[in-house]
Formats: C-alpha cells, sequence, structure tokens
C-alpha cells in the first residue's frame, strides 16, 4: 500500500470511527433554524449564517484555534484546511500566494489579480497584501468561484479573514508572548511573538479596540561570508471603532499600519547540490562540480549543502523593507426588519523597497542583484449592496468599484545615473561582480507604471421552495480595463499597452433540507479572472488571455450533537491558466509570463468540525485532488509534463486541528493540542526533473500546558513546530552558474515548514 492510499484510508477510517458513535446516539434537537447546541456562524454568503446552512464548500478556523495553531502570516494558513496552499516567497507575493484545489495565481506581476482573493473585514485586499496576520476573530476558506458576491479576483475562492470586534460590554485587556531560542530544546530558529489587544467601551453605542503584533524571526539562513544570521523582523497595528448613531445604523471604521524588515534573507538558497555533466572549464571538469567548487571548496564559501538551505554565499548582503497602510469604513443601514443597505469603502498603500536584492548567492563571480528599487501600490474600492431577507426569498446585490496603481521606480530622489556598474552607484537589475568590474548582464533599469479598473455589477438570490428545497444563485457583469507603461533606464516611460475586457460570470445550485441537521446540495458556477499584461525576455509588452472557470460541485452537511460533518466532490475545468516559465536572458534566469490552455481539477473533500467528547475538539479535512498538466505540455526544462500532477498541489492532503482539556479542579485545566498536516508528493517547479518533487511528508507541531477555566484568562503552555524537522520549502527554484543550469536546486525555507521551532508562551487576558 503507498503512503497516498494510507493516508487516504487513515483520514476516511478517522472521519468514520469519530462519526459512528454519533450517529449511534440520538442527536441533540436542533432549534427552528437548524442550529445544533454548537453552532459555527460564517458571513461566506455576505449575511450571518450557521455553517451548516450554506450549501457551498467552506472550511472555518475559529478564534481558538488560529492562536492553538501559531496563525502568524498568510503561509501558516495552509495548516488550517486541505484545499489551501500558500507559496509566499520574497516580499510576501505581489498576488498573494494563495492556491485552491491547486488553482491560483503563478505570475509575479502587478497587473495579474489573484486567482484566490484574500478578503479582510469585508474589504478586498488583491495586490496589496501583507504576509503577517494578527488578532484575527475567524478565517473561512470558501471553494470555486465567488464572483457573485466578493470582488476582483475570486475566480478559484475566498480567503475570507475577520478581525476581532470592539464591543462595549466591558474593558477588555490581553497580552501574550511567545519565545524560542535558536539551539535550546532543538529548536533551529529563533522566534519572538509579542502580542497585545485592549477594548474601550466608549458609551453604550460606541467602542474602540487597538490591536499590535511585534515578530522579530533569527537565524533561519547564515551567510558564509560575513557570519551573520538574518533577521526578519515584523510589527503591526490596527485600530477599530465601532459607531452605533441609531438603533438602525452601524459604523465601523478600521485603520491599520504593518511593516517588515528583512535583513540577510537571501532569494533561494543552496539546497540540492549541482550535478550537471557539461564539460566547462578545465580538462576534465563539468559545471556542475565546478558549480559546488564554488559552494563548498575552501576557496569559495565553504557551505554546507542541506535541504535545510541555511547557508548560502554572497558578496553584498540582501536589505529589503516592506510596509501597508490602509483605512476602511463599513457601514451598515437597516431600513427596515428585512432591508438593509450596506457600504464597504476601503483604500490601502504598499511599499516594497529593495535596497540590494542578492539572487545568485555566489562570491568573486558575478551576481545578479536587483539594487535601489522602490514598487508603490495603492488601491481603492468601493461597494454598495442591498440585501433583502424574507420568509421565501433572501437577495444581495449591489455594485463594486476597484482602481489600483502601481509604480515601479528607482529608490530616492535622484539624479539616477542609469547604467553604472560599479559597486554603490548601481540602480536596478545587474549581473556584475561586487566591484562592478566584469558584467555579462550590464545593470539597467525598467519602470512600470500599471493601473487597472473593474467596475462590477452582482446578485446572489436564494428561492426557498417550501421547508426542504432551496434554488440559489447569481450573475456577475465586469468591466475592466488595465492600462501598463514601460521604460529602460529613463524616467519616462516609452511604451504602452492598454487591456480591456468584460465578462458575464455567476452560479446556479439547489439544496435539499431532508431535515434541520441536513443539507445536501449540488450546483454549477462560472468563474472569471480578467486579461493581464506580460513581457516576453526582449521587454516587449503583450496580453495574457482571460481565464474562466467551470465548476461544478455535489456535497453534503451533517450537524450531529456537537459537531458537523461535511463531504463534497468537484470538477472544475480551466482554460487559459495564467502562469509563467523560466527562461535566460543573458546569463540570468528570468520569468516570463505565459497561458496555460487547459487545467482540470477534480476529486473530493471531508471535513470535520466541532467537539466530539467532552473536553476534546477538532477540525480536520482530507482533499483528494487529481490535477494535471495537459497532455504535451513541456516544462521549464525542456521536459513533458503532460499528465503530471500540477504545480505546489498534492494529490493527497490531510489536515487536523485538536485541543484536549483535563480539568485540574475548578480553575486551572492542563491542555494538550496538535496541528497535523499530510501531504503527498509536490511538484514545487515546472521542472521534469524529478528532484523538484518533494516527497510525501508529514507536518507535526505540538503544545503541552496549563491554563485557567472559565473567567481566568490566563495560559502557559511549551510548543514545537515541526517535531519531526520536515525539511518542506515553499519553493524550488533551478541553480545556474556561469549563465548555465548546473543542475542544482535552490529552495525558500520558512521557519516551521522547513526548519523546526521550539519555545515556549505564556497569555493573559483582564
Amino acid at each position: 500500500m503507498t503512503k497516498a492510499q494510507k493516508a487516504l484510508l487513515l483520514a476516511g477510517t478517522g472521519l468514520f470511527a469519530v462519526a459512528q458513535p454519533a450517529f449511534a446516539q440520538t442527536p441533540q434537537a436542533a432549534s427552528a433554524d437548524g442550529a445544533t447546541e454548537d453552532v459555527i456562524t460564517v458571513t461566506a454568503r455576505k449575511r450571518e449564517e450557521n455553517l451548516i446552512d450554506v450549501p457551498l464548500p467552506v472550511s472555518v478556523a475559529t478564534a481558538a484555534q488560529l492562536a492553538r495553531d501559531q496563525i502568524y502570516n498568510v503561509t501558516d494558513l495552509q495548516r488550517i484546511t486541505p484545499a489551501l496552499e500558500i507559496s509566499q516567497t520574497s516580499g510576501g507575493e505581489t498576488n498573494g500566494g494563495g492556491r485552491l484545489r491547486g488553482l491560483g495565481t503563478g505570475v509575479f506581476n502587478p497587473s495579474v489579480a489573484p486567482s484566490v482573493a484574500l478578503v479582510v473585514d469585508q474589504v478586498p485586499v488583491g495586490n496589496l497584501n501583507f504576509p503577517q496576520i494578527f488578532d484575527l476573530a475567524q478565517v473561512e476558506v470558501l471553494r470555486g468561484p465567488q464572483g457573485t458576491l466578493f470582488g476582483q479576483g475570486a475566480s478559484a475562492g475566498v480567503i475570507n479573514m475577520t478581525t476581532v470586534a470592539p464591543t462595549t460590554d466591558r474593558i477588555k485587556s490581553s497580552v501574550a508572548v511567545d519565545y524560542a531560542n535558536k539551539g535550546t530544546g532543538g529548536s533551529e530558529v529563533g522566534e519572538l511573538v509579542l502580542r497585545s489587544a485592549i477594548n474601550l467601551p466608549l458609551g453604550d453605542d460606541a467602542a474602540i479596540r487597538v490591536a499590535a503584533q511585534y515578530k522579530r524571526e533569527t537565524g533561519l539562513q547564515r551567510s558564509k561570508t560575513t557570519g551573520r544570521e538574518n533577521v526578519i523582523e515584523d510589527y503591526g497595528v490596527r485600530a477599530r471603532v465601532l459607531l452605533r448613531p441609531s438603533e438602525r445604523v452601524t459604523v465601523n471604521l478600521i485603520g491599520e499600519y504593518a511593516k517588515e524588515v528583512q535583513d540577510g534573507q537571501t532569494f533561494f538558497a543552496i539546497a540540492i547540490a549541482p550535478n550537471g555533466t557539461t564539460p566547462f572549464g578545465p580538462p576534465g571538469g563539468t559545471i556542475g562540480g565546478i558549480s559546488t567548487g564554488a559552494y563548498t571548496s575552501p576557496t569559495g564559501c565553504n557551505v554546507v549543502i542541506t535541504q535545510r538551505a541555511e547557508e548560502y554565499c554572497e558578496d553584498i548582503p540582501t536589505f529589503m523593507t516592506l510596509n501597508t497602510g490602509g483605512i476602511s469604513g463599513i457601514i451598515d443601514w437597516e431600513l427596515n426588519d428585512n432591508l438593509t443597505l450596506t457600504s464597504v469603502t476601503g483604500y490601502r498603500e504598499r511599499g516594497f523597497t529593495q535596497y540590494t536584492r542578492d539572487f545568485s548567492r555566489l562570491t568573486g563571480a558575478p551576481a545578479a542583484r536587483q539594487e535601489k528599487a522602490q514598487e508603490d501600490s495603492r488601491g481603492f474600492n468601493q461597494e454598495l449592496r442591498l440585501a433583502y431577507t424574507g420568509s421565501s426569498l433572501d437577495v444581495v446585490g449591489g455594485v463594486y468599484y476597484n482602481d489600483f496603481r502601481f509604480n515601479r521606480k528607482p529608490l530616492g530622489a535622484g539624479p539616477y545615473a542609469f547604467g553604472n556598474n560599479l559597486q554603490g552607484n548601481r540602480t536596478g537589475f545587474s549581473v556584475c561582480t561586487a566591484a562592478g568590474f566584469f558584467c555579462p548582464v550590464p545593470t539597467s533599469f525598467t519602470i512600470e507604471q500599471t493601473t487597472n479598473r473593474t467596475i462590477a455589477v452582482f446578485t446572489d438570490a436564494t428561492l426557498k421552495l417550501g421547508d426542504q428545497f432551496n434554488i440559489f444563485g447569481g450573475l456577475r457583469y465586469s468591466d475592466y480595463k488595465n492600462l501598463t507603461l514601460t521604460g529602460v533606464n529613463t524616467l519616462v516611460p516609452t511604451t504602452a499597452f492598454t487591456t480591456t475586457d468584460s465578462n458575464l460570470s455567476g452560479r446556479i445550485g439547489v439544496s435539499y433540507r431532508p431535515n434541520a441537521g441536513t443539507n445536501i446540495y449540488a450546483s454549477y458556477s462560472r468563474g472569471y479572472k480578467p486579461p493581464a499584461v506580460g513581457s516576453n525576455p526582449a521587454g516587449a509588452l503583450f496580453q495574457l488571455l482571460p481565464e474562466s472557470a467551470d465548476t461544478f460541485e455535489l456535497g453534503a452537511k451533517f450537524g450531529i450533537s456537537r459537531f458537523q460533518l461535511a463531504a463534497n466532490v468537484f470538477y472544475t475545468k480551466l482554460k487559459n491558466f495564467q502562469s509563467q516559465t523560466s527562461v535566460f536572458v543573458g546569463t540570468a534566469l528570468v520569468s516570463q509570463p505565459l497561458n496555460v490552455p487547459s487545467v482540470t481539477s477534480k476529486g473530493f473533500e471531508l471535513t470535520i468540525q466541532g467537539r466530539i467528547l467532552p473536553g476534546l475538539s477538532v477540525n480536520g479535512g482530507y482533499q483528494y485532488n487529481d490535477i494535471t498538466f495537459p497532455t504535451g505540455y513541456v516544462g521549464d526544462d525542456g521536459g513533458n509534463l503532460g499528465g503530471t500532477q500540477f504545480l505546489n498541489a498534492p494529490k493527497h492532503k490531510f489536515t487536523l486541528s485538536t485541543d484536549y482539556a483535563v480539568p485540574f479542579g475548578d480553575t486551572v485545566e492542563g491542555f494538550l493540542n496538535a496541528n497535523l498536516v499530510y501531504k503527498s508528493e509536490v511538484l514545487l517547479a515546472s521542472r521534469a526533473d524529478p528532484r523538484y518533487r518533494f516527497p510525501a511528508h508529514e507536518l507535526i507541531n505540538l503544545g503541552i500546558g496549563i491554563r485557567g477555566r472559565g473567567e481566568a484568562g490566563w495560559s502557559a503552555s511549551i510548543f514545537v513546530r515541526n517535531l519531526t524537522k520536515s525539511r518542506e520549502p515553499t519553493a524550488f527554484l533551478a541553480s545556474t552558474f556561469a549563465g548555465q543550469a548546473d543542475g542544482g536546486i535552490r529552495a525558500w525555507p520558512v521557519a516551521g515548514l522547513t526548519a523546526r521551532v521550539v519555545g515556549v508562551r505564556a497569555g493573559f487576558d483582564f
């Protein structure tokens, strides 16, 4: 029996074993609206509903689960549900890095809309995301096209995040700390996380909540050239204000700012030694051997090459910063008992500064770098929607407007000496020796200005045909326009490319409720992702075709005592998947966007959530996803990838989050929590070489400690993330030497995913 078959059997057997006793028991009486004793509430359809009432595949992680599983950044979210994979690398990824059922955005270009929309407090973040997250009340992961209710970039699904809201009942505050020291208790990374929040009532009709997080990570990587360990430092602060000017009007105002500093975090460290056999250099030498020597020999920088991807060479250390800030306002006006008007306004800015970004990790040889580059983005969203709730009809409809602007420019006020190759004077991308006396690819800077806007009209409705049958569906009409301007070694653009498109998408489905605790549904939906702009190796601009996705769903949800079970099968046919390939430009390996003609994703999902025994809560899921490259598809290395499992898409994935508590009297209890992830083989680059397939593996995270019961809000524990030291990176990239692929592989490591973290944590609520 294969590992994948074992995982499938384990998932199915585990769910059956958990569910079987509950089926034998008499289910608890449900309320009139079908809710069981422990209700899981979601806003997947822009209104508060019991999860079991929503005829869509939705995974939910509560605030308690997010805290115990140490979900601190967007990459961590892939541990909460098997459908989600996150492939973020340097700078947090322009397009978010999210993939649902294997479908996501594989193009690092600001004109490309994300396939998986990231929505925070009803505001689409789009290409203005920040990797760190904090003070969350809930995360909902919606699979399949969601354009009838969510903004631009929801063709594959939505990550719907809600932050903790202020309340008017009393003053509340909390503080928590996580600490891990590299080398102590087997920890391979140092980590300090400080979190705090305070809620202040401002009378009976107003309140404010201020939350903040500081995170410092050290020692994930180390430069053998300088002896310094890298440091990633970030902090964020958010203020939420609640106002109720009247009984029927509620206003939420939100402002936030966050910043991240990456000092010494190299771009893909060498993880698998070069093995090229192309003759190169001295008689009898090979490019693989010479390249290996450049890293590992005493005349090189003496790196130890392991899949941990810890050590690297450099002549000039990398230093980058990322910052975001935004404000938003949500106004809900209850026009009467059945009709509510909602306005959602959001403005957000994002800045990514690359003082020096080293791509090659070589010493004494020409190395690829980006220097003195600033990328500034800003976006404005406005949504106005009307929601009607009646005895036989629920309808949400509205209009949506988005304006996004991106500007890549030289860092500083100038004047700029474009084309200067000398160290300290380079502005732009180059492949040069450190001093700049030899440059196979001379320094050049490409400015880019991208402006796009989306106008959409949408509606989503549920028609209730008696007590058992519902018909649901909706439509969305989108009008899109993008203008991209570029120029090389100039502040004035010399090339312009305009892209326009419009589209009608939507969904239709039916649900059957044989009883209050059961929901059986089937649906068809059409997803849409607008066109984008790409550039070829010569710098010429061209259009990436829009994506379209046809998705069929068949599923069922069951409320059993204190937990819910769900199962669904899915089939998605996607046309013109927006992706990219790696090609050589001179001696540098660069990315070129392209459309993959057709991709099909099909499979099934199982989930369980709730309390299955006194003191034991679980949130688990399993996904089988068969998604492959189309027949004859050629990978970046020229190999045939046709029929191969798709990029960043394990065929089998199992996730489980549990918390088990044992009382030690009336005021204290002990607890054990676990977050387990199993993945079958994962392809981490579009290459036929089998070494780019990371093998099947498990990720085990544990915590054990004590905490107060009831109103005594305190806890203390010991935690370990990546107990078995799995070495899965977030991505692989081919290694090059002297302008040729040398057979080596570079990796992007992540703390807790590639390296083990062991530490202590404590928290207090007042």
